[in-house]
């Protein structure tokens, strides 16, 4: 089965004025021995009730000295911990993690596992993993530049970039679905089902059929509703609207500006595509149930949707540009992806404030595809966005205020590892972090 969800966050929120010139320079990878291990008996079962105890503990060894590698203390004390914990004896099937932490310092990477049963190769920052939803980042930028070229507005119908002898997207008492509703999840039709989802030859044609027979489930703009679907078909009509394939718009439009290599789409619209054969050799074996799996296809029209992968050194260099933490000509774009557009519905994070690391309650809000937690005004706002496809699991956030992003990249499927509960850990860690006042 395909997993593409969201584990609860949504990121999104106005941009920060904060900005360095010079790039942040990335240091070298740090490699972890799986010292802590399932087997650990005096690992501590970390869960939301003992949150703060944990999260100050990292911020304790941080003060201590390890502020130069934050990505071994958040790989260590949190994410290590809480993914064997979660997964119990199905990590002894083999499971890779990668942590990345990115300030205005520069970045530290830090791996835990090998990237495969039959390769002991240690994984690190160049390592591949599959990022699922995270890959809707990129169609949300591919959109606002697109935007910013004059070539489609936020408020376009979406049946104006769709063959209209092929499919008839419905309307809703008058109102239509637009690009932004689509990046907004606010289109109000519903996802397309799983069985479909799962089926990697779903013909284009047969997701036209099942638009124009949809229903909705509310009026387009009015409610959040987390969709796959969507997504997948504002990326396949932008790149329609371009008459570029989606895996080239986005090498185009975003890879080759930042220089991120290690980065593409899975399959693409005529031909299933796998990274270079020596991108391949790095790329992690995904684990489901503990069993190693191979690669995740999906069909055409929901590939800008799910069908990314990447390292922790290329979104690490992702995020420094959508920080601003470097200078190049998409930062305007990135930013615009982050500006809050709709309140959200993922309302757990709002209970969750824990007194002496968090400040108050968050509102949540929803940007192009990113999610926004933020406080108006405090230095505790978090953009997010996490992403999940069979055997693998992703988490990219960062606060703008303070400047400091992670990215965790895991060969564990988000079942398995209990996502939601790490998801709200590396929110609170980031949230929370403690910054110099001076």
């Amino acid at each position: 089965m395909i997993l593409i969800a969201s584990s609860g966050f949504s990121p999104t929120m106005t941009p920060h004025n904060a900005k360095a010139q010079q790039p942040a320079a990335l240091s070298s990878n740090f490699s972890s021995s799986p010292s802590l291990n399932e087997t650990n008996p005096n690992a501590i079962t970390i869960t939301v009730n003992n949150a703060e105890e944990v999260i100050s503990e990292s911020y304790n060894t941080i003060s201590n000295g390890s502020e130069g590698n934050l990505s071994a203390v958040l790989l260590n004390q949190i994410v290590k911990p809480t993914v064997l914990e979660s997964m119990g004896n199905k990590s002894r099937g083999g499971v890779s993690i990668v942590v990345g932490v990115i300030t205005p310092n520069g970045t530290s990477v830090s791996g835990y596992g090998n990237i495969s049963k039959a390769d002991s190769t240690k994984v690190n920052g160049d390592t591949i993993f599959e990022i699922g939803s995270f890959t809707k980042t990129f169609t949300a930028a591919l959109l606002a530049d697109m935007v910013k070229r004059g070539i489609v507005n936020l408020d376009d119908p979406i049946e104006k970039y769709l063959p209209s002898n092929n499919v008839t997207v419905p309307s809703y008492n008058g109102h239509k679905i637009t690009l932004e509703n689509l990046a907004t999840h606010t289109s109000g039709l519903p996802d397309i089902p799983q069985l479909e989802l799962d089926n990697r030859t779903l013909p284009t044609q047969q997701a036209y059929n099942f638009i124009s027979n949809s229903s909705f489930v509310s009026e387009p703009g009015t409610r959040y509703n987390y969709s796959n679907l969507g997504v997948g078909l504002l990326g396949h009509a932008l790149s329609l609207k371009a008459g570029i394939p989606y895996e080239q718009l986005v090498r185009d439009r975003i890879l080759n500006v930042l220089g991120m290599n290690s980065t593409g789409i899975i399959m693409n619209s005529t031909q299933i595509t796998t990274p270079h054969p020596d991108l391949l050799k790095s790329k992690a074996k995904g684990h489901v149930g503990g069993k190693e799996i191979s690669f995740t296809l999906l069909p055409e029209i929901i590939q800008p949707t799910g069908a990314g992968y990447s390292s922790a050194n290329d979104l690490l260099k992702y995020l420094s540009a959508n920080m601003g933490l470097i200078d190049t000509k998409i930062n305007d774009i990135l930013q615009d992806t982050h500006l809050i557009r709709h309140p959200s519905t993922t309302a757990y994070f709002n209970q969750t404030a824990l007194p002496s690391i968090t400040h108050d309650l968050m509102d949540v809000y929803n940007g192009l595809v990113w999610e926004i937690y933020t406080n108006f005004g405090g230095k505790d706002t978090v953009v997010s966005k996490d992403g999940g496809v069979d055997g693998y699991s992703t988490f990219v956030m960062f606060n703008p205020t303070k400047q400091i992003g992670l990215v965790v990249l895991c060969s564990c499927d988000g079942p398995d590892i209990s996502a939601a509960l790490l998801g709200r850990l590396l929110y609170l860690w980031i949230r929370a972090f403690p910054v110099s006042d001076s």
